[in-house]
């Protein structure tokens, strides 16, 4: 619950550390991956490593991991917080 919180204090921008916590229990939560030359993409949780690791060989960047905003809201409500 800690965890959710502290993303939703951050507007859904997520961290490495956190990224390990959300794929232990939520792997299949969709995330936005924001490169640094490549379009936004969104994927699993449990795939967001990997993809970050694969696109980096190539010579791109990951800015930015987070929740979309639709998501956030959704959380947001179904935890009975303020947006």
């Amino acid at each position: 619950m800690k965890l959710l919180k502290d993303i939703m204090d951050h507007w859904g921008f997520i961290d490495s550390l956190q990224l390990k916590e959300l794929v232990e229990y939520f792997p299949s939560v969709p995330l936005v991956i924001k490169w640094g030359m490549r379009e936004r993409e969104t994927c699993k949780a449990c795939d967001v490593a990997q993809r970050i690791e694969e696109v980096e060989e190539s010579g791109d960047w990951a800015r930015e991991v987070f929740i979309n905003a639709e998501n956030l809201n959704k959380l947001r409500e179904v935890l009975g917080e303020e947006k």
